[in-house]
């Protein structure tokens, strides 16, 4: 439970909203629902495969430390809880384009990163292969159903509406940001410790 909860943090779906409004009101609510649901079918594949053999890969094919991998999310993060913080919402420039390419371009960045595979290696270090699948579809289910209803309310919001609801989100987008923040400075920590032990 506690890593589902983590997992969520990181993912973090008030900020996917507000990178992807524009997005939302550009397409039709059910060409929308099509193409965030395909970005988490990719997303959860490449969860999963991290959670099995991200280990295997990182040590063998690219001989990178796990500890590595933390440090490096942990700044990564850091930085994104930082922007999330001071500047809000950036420009989604990465959506922008075709739209058969939208799904892999959702996953990579806003829901692919150092700190969603970190989490996902983590599962997978401590459960079975079914209940680690099972986290990770539930996480991505969870985040899916979000998005998607605020999606369906949007759409149905006009005017000052739906403004002020965008309003509340960026504020829950940043209070998220604190959590975001904190987790980023443990990953760095516990990879800096790592890497000190084996030192």
């Amino acid at each position: 439970m506690k890593e589902l909860i983590l997992f969520l943090v990181i993912l973090n779906p008030f900020s996917q909203i507000l990178y992807l409004s524009d997005l939302m009101n550009e397409l039709k609510p059910r060409e929308f629902v099509s193409v965030h649901l395909k970005a988490s079918l990719i997303s959860g594949a490449i969860f999963v495969v991290f959670a099995l053999v991200g280990e295997t890969l990182l040590d063998d094919v690219f001989q990178i430390r796990l500890a590595s991998l933390q440090i490096f999310g942990g700044l990564i993060l850091l930085v994104l809880a930082y922007r999330y913080v001071i500047v809000g919402p950036g420009s989604n420039l990465f959506v922008r384009g075709d739209l058969s390419e939208m799904a892999q371009k959702i996953s990579l960045p806003y829901m692919v990163g150092p700190g969603t595979l970190w989490v996902s290696m983590s599962i997978g270090s401590k459960y079975d292969m079914l209940m680690t699948s099972a986290l990770i579809a539930g996480v991505l289910l969870i985040n899916f159903v979000f998005v998607t209803i605020y999606n369906l309310i949007l759409h149905k919001m006009s005017g000052p509406a739906g403004t002020h609801l965008t309003k509340y989100f960026s504020i829950l987008m940043r209070t998220n940001a604190f959590l975001i923040g904190a987790v980023a400075i443990e990953m760095i920590i516990k990879g800096a410790e790592t890497v000190i032990a084996i030192a």
